[in-house]
Formats: structure tokens, C-alpha cells, sequence
């Protein structure tokens, strides 16, 4: 019997050519919906008529931020389908590598721990920038202070809370590390985690960097608008903002290289990790 949680959807990108969701593994039926998203505004929908796909959007794309914003007009006047009616939403780039079995036991997971916002941990051997969300072993769940703009999954009133703050980031980028995170403050949902239970591969290396999208914007400045909107709102809010946030989410900068300073920093955990791996050893 499947627990009696309210449904969930599952966005996928999809450049409109190659096999739709070839990156996720049909071994078994969804419990959520998917939605397919056609990044070229011209697809044959006959493409994906074998597959159960319960939500389509069409509609010619720069990058991730663009076609989240799209994702949020869909639901904004849904009454079909709207957005009340959905407990999370997660959205995938196209060469992310699921089975939908690892999906079920994603959202399952998420649902029994009430996360707000989630993702599945990265495996070792696939296209990664951040290291502190690559697998674990022998970890469930561990609370992180944001997940990454690949496949992050989002409870469906936050993601529509920032609805209004997509436009200023085509490429997606500052969304993940600073908006989200502010906007759960305020709507005082704040249980995020990466689930090392389930994993996933980025297949393809990161394309942001160094692109200049229509708006003349790259994506540092796209980061850095996002940064300055988030300190507005926290300043909106003081009350819920304390001096921790500011210094592990909004003051902290991302550049194409990582700093000497934020390096520094993880020689304590490197040590601790280290300790933790010999005691373990001792017992074997």
C-alpha cells in the first residue's frame, strides 16, 4: 500500500530531439506526476506519447532560471492543477541520471522527514562543483544549508513563494544558494538536506560559466543581483535573519574559483571526518 501523501510532480528538461527522459530509468510506475519540459517551443509531441507524462510546457529557453520561471507561470493560474494540491516539486536537467524507483524513495524519504527542500546526493564519478553534496555512505539524511539548481526539489509554497524573483536569473544561479534559503527563513521552512539514501549523476559538465544570456548578464552578476535582492528581504524581516545566516548563506561570495579562506575552513571537518574514519576502522 502507498503512504497517503499528497502528490508530488517531477519536472524534466528535455532539448526536444533526443528520447525524452532518457536520463531516468523506467523500472517502475511513478507515484508522482511528471512534467515535461520542451526547452525548444517546437517539439512533435509525438515524441514522448508512450510515456506518462501528466504535465507539458513548450516554451524556447536560455537556461535553468528560464525555465523554472516558466514552470512557476504554469501553476501560477492553474486551476486544473493547482499548485495547493501538490506537496513538492522537484526540477531535473535532462542528463541527470534518476531511475524513477530512486524518485519514489526520494520523495518517500522526504515526505516521513518533512523536508522543505531536498535533493538526492551526487555520485563520485559525475560532473560536480560542489563537493559537500557528493554521497556519503552510510548516511540517510544530512541537513545542508541549500541545494544545487540541477535537481533541487522544492516544497510547492516556497517554490512559488520566489515565483516573482525567477526573472532575475536566467541562468538559475543564486536562486539555490541564497534565494531559497532566504525565503525559507521567512516562511519559516527551513529543513533542508541532501538525501545520501538515493543518489544521482550529473552526466554533462556545467555550461553556465562564462555565457552572456539576453539579458547582458552572466552568471556571476546574476548571483550577485540575486544576493543584493535577498539582503533587501532580509533586511524586510530582521526578526527572522540572525548573524549565522548572514555568514554561512548571504555573505558568503561564489566565484569560478573557490577562495583560500573558505578552503582554510575545512581543514577542522577534514579532521574530524579523518578521527571519525580511524575510530570506525578500530571496530572492523
Amino acid at each position: 500500500m502507498e503512504p497517503n501523501y499528497k502528490p508530488s510532480i517531477v519536472a524534466v528538461t528535455w532539448d526536444g530531439v533526443s528520447p525524452a527522459l532518457s536520463h531516468i530509468f523506467q523500472d517502475v510506475p511513478p507515484q508522482f506526476e511528471i512534467l515535461l519540459f520542451d526547452n525548444t517551443g517546437k517539439a512533435d509531441k509525438a515524441l514522448f506519447a508512450h510515456l506518462p507524462i501528466t504535465h507539458y510546457i513548450s516554451h524556447k529557453t536560455e537556461c535553468k532560471g528560464d525555465i523554472i520561471e516558466h514552470i512557476y507561470y504554469y501553476f501560477q493560474n492553474n486551476n486544473n492543477h493547482p499548485p495547493a494540491n501538490y506537496k513538492y516539486i522537484g526540477i531535473i536537467d535532462d542528463d541527470v541520471y534518476f531511475s524513477v524507483s530512486d524518485l519514489n524513495k526520494l520523495l518517500f524519504l522526504a515526505n516521513l522527514e518533512e523536508l522543505d527542500v531536498f535533493q538526492a546526493s551526487l555520485t563520485h564519478d559525475g560532473s560536480n562543483s560542489h563537493r559537500e553534496l557528493i554521497h556519503k555512505a552510510g548516511v540517510i539524511i544530512q541537513e545542508t544549508l541549500w541545494v544545487e539548481i540541477m535537481a533541487p526539489f522544492y516544497e510547492m509554497e516556497i517554490f512559488m513563494a520566489a515565483g516573482p524573483y525567477y526573472q532575475h536569473s536566467i541562468s538559475g544561479q543564486g536562486i539555490d544558494v541564497y534565494l531559497i534559503p532566504t525565503l525559507q527563513r521567512i516562511l519559516k521552512k527551513n529543513k533542508t538536506a541532501v538525501v545520501h539514501a538515493v543518489q544521482m549523476k550529473h552526466c554533462r559538465p556545467i555550461r553556465t560559466d562564462f555565457r552572456r544570456f539576453v539579458n547582458g548578464k552572466d552568471n556571476l552578476t546574476e548571483i550577485n543581483d540575486i544576493k543584493n535582492i535577498c539582503y533587501l528581504l532580509a533586511s524586510e524581516h530582521k526578526e527572522l535573519f540572525d548573524q549565522a545566516f548572514y555568514k554561512n548563506v548571504l555573505d558568503i561570495e561564489y566565484t569560478r574559483k573557490i577562495p583560500f579562506l573558505r578552503k582554510v575552513k575545512r581543514i577542522k571537518p577534514m579532521l574530524k571526518n579523518l578521527y571519525s574514519l580511524i575510530v570506525d576502522a578500530s571496530y572492523r
